[in-house]
């Protein structure tokens, strides 16, 4: 089906980014990514842990990941001047209290990639200062640390020299529908002319929807992450590794350590940047028992950020199907940067065709959550 109307891309982060450039790559021209803050990826993309992580127990969203792992190792041509990913390694670990259920999916699990259970010894000998009583690891070799301000720059980038347009401190206001067919969006500038509305904002994308009359059960949860001061104890080339169960992540940044005890409080878009510092003392409390010797460690930073979910905690990519020209590259929660690629590769299929032939269509699409009457 060929895309003649304008094509309104509402945010500027991962998602929209993503879906302009592979809209752009099918041969579509006409399109408009509107962001409302002065730079692009400023909220959830540019407040994320920058972990690549394609184990998922998912596994429709573990195929995505995989999918997207493979295009960020080996990049079209001419995508990036530099590497998008620094393959560390990543360790799944558990204590005996959760090592079963790791292993349940993890060993029945797609083990594209070397994916693979290993002893717990081997990532003993990468991080000695670790806490004793680790059961259960499971290693992902090519995996790791992401350049994320480089993937968002490349895809807005790429997309640019397909003539796509970037306007920022541009807010989308309302969407205008005629009938059951979208005719454009209401922003700050003006009314903007458009056939075809994408909703990537993130954790305002169901606001914005909602305030236009399309509600839809999308929930942004508060994530904080926090940086200690550089250490003598950590090498920088250390692995990423993630705590199973007792939720808790690490990985080495800026000398030190980049720290997440997974925290997930509901809250409104515009909390999704408010720290709480009782979250960064539960940070530092699961640093203490899994790092004990790092205990004493300063912070040199800390934010918080948003993640957004679905009900089923699958991600939203599709067209709704109240209205003609009205799409969804929302709910990505916690894998948005991870599955990009994927993602947008989803979104542009369906705006084009008007379908999808992709396997996880269906159960990715809005019509899920969505009663006609």
């Amino acid at each position: 089906m060929e895309i003649s109307k304008r094509v309104a891309i509402i945010g500027a982060g991962i998602a929209g980014a993503a879906t302009a450039y592979f809209l752009a790559r099918r041969g579509v021209r006409n399109i408009i990514i509107l962001e409302r803050e002065n730079t692009a990826g400023a909220i959830s993309t540019g407040r994320n842990a920058a972990i690549l992580r394609s184990p998922i127990p998912d596994p429709l969203l573990r195929g995505l990941a995989r999918a997207s792992a493979r295009f960020y190792q080996q990049p079209p041509e001419g995508f990036s001047s530099r590497p998008l990913l620094n393959p560390v390694g990543l360790y799944l670990v558990a204590q005996s209290e959760h090592a079963q259920s790791l292993l349940s999916w993890a060993v029945n699990g797609s083990f594209e990639g070397g994916t693979k259970v290993v002893d717990p010894a081997e990532l003993y000998g990468r991080i000695p200062i670790l806490t004793p009583g680790i059961a259960a690891a499971v290693f992902q070799p090519d995996e790791g640390v992401m350049d994320v301000h480089a993937i968002l720059q490349c895809f807005l980038r790429e997309a640019h020299r397909e003539g796509v347009e970037l306007r920022l401190n541009c807010d989308a206001t309302g969407l205008r529908i005629a009938g059951d067919q979208v005719t454009g969006v209401e922003t700050s500038e003006g009314f903007l002319e458009s056939g075809h509305v994408v909703l990537a904002g993130g954790g305002w994308a169901a606001t914005f929807a909602a305030e236009a009359g399309y509600p839809f059960p999308l929930v942004p949860y508060r994530r904080h992450l926090l940086v200690t001061n550089p250490l003598a104890q950590v090498d920088p080339g250390w692995p990423v590794v993630w705590s199973q169960g007792d939720e808790f992540y690490f990985r080495p940044e800026s000398g030190g350590l980049l720290m997440c005890a997974c925290d997930t409080v509901a809250v409104s878009p515009e909390e999704g940047q408010k720290t709480d510092p009782a979250e960064l003392e539960r940070i530092a409390s699961k640093a203490a028992r899994w790092l004990p010797s790092l205990g004493d460690a300063g912070v040199a930073r800390a934010w918080a950020g948003m993640r957004t979910f679905a009900p089923d905690h699958r991600f939203v990519i599709g067209s709704d199907p109240r209205a003609r020209g009205l799409h969804w590259v929302a709910g990505l929660g916690g894998h948005g940067i991870t599955c990009a690629p994927a993602a947008g590769q989803l979104a542009a299929e369906w705006i084009v065709e008007g379908t999808s032939r992709h396997p996880a269509a269906e159960a990715l699409s809005p019509a899920r959550f969505v009663q006609l009457g």
